[in-house]
């Protein structure tokens, strides 16, 4: 097999986004709001009194937020013959194969609020897979179903 051809149990069954679109607005929302009353607190401060441990505090806190706020949006899901995978700050792999336990948990008519999930015990560790693509929620359902 050369580099360029791709195995046929890795081929995806489908793929999609990982949040809703309204967590995304809703992630959007705070942090918007995050920026501008911490833009308004700002003014407001004593900056002689602002301690570099402080700042470090605050400036982990924004840095945390930002890279989460960046993988809701851009974070997607994969299912396969053979994984599934979840890309995000580290990405999310897990063999079919390996899996001793899942659970997929959706709320029907709520998907737009509550992202579907899959979780997942393969071996020690536990994987969640969040989903808003219907087709990679049917491809979970169809897991779980053992089809």
């Amino acid at each position: 097999m050369t580099s360029k051809q791709i195995p046929e149990d890795a081929t995806p069954l489908a793929e999609g986004p990982a949040f809703p679109l309204l967590v995304k607005g809703m992630a959007s929302l705070m942090m918007l709001a995050m920026i501008y009353w911490g833009v308004g607190a700002a003014g407001q401060m004593v900056w002689e009194d602002f301690s570099t441990g402080a700042a470090l505090l605050y400036g982990g806190a924004l840095l945390i937020s930002l890279v989460v706020y960046v993988w809701i949006l851009k974070s997607r899901t994969l299912i396969s013959r053979s994984t599934i995978e979840q890309t995000w700050i580290w990405n999310k792999r897990v063999n079919i194969a390996d899996i001793r336990q899942a659970k997929f948990i959706y709320v029907p008519y709520l998907s737009w609020l509550v992202a579907p999930r899959l979780i997942v015990r393969a071996g020690p560790a536990v994987s969640v897979f969040y989903t808003a693509s219907p087709e990679v929620q049917r491809a979970f359902a169809c897991l779980m179903l053992g089809k």
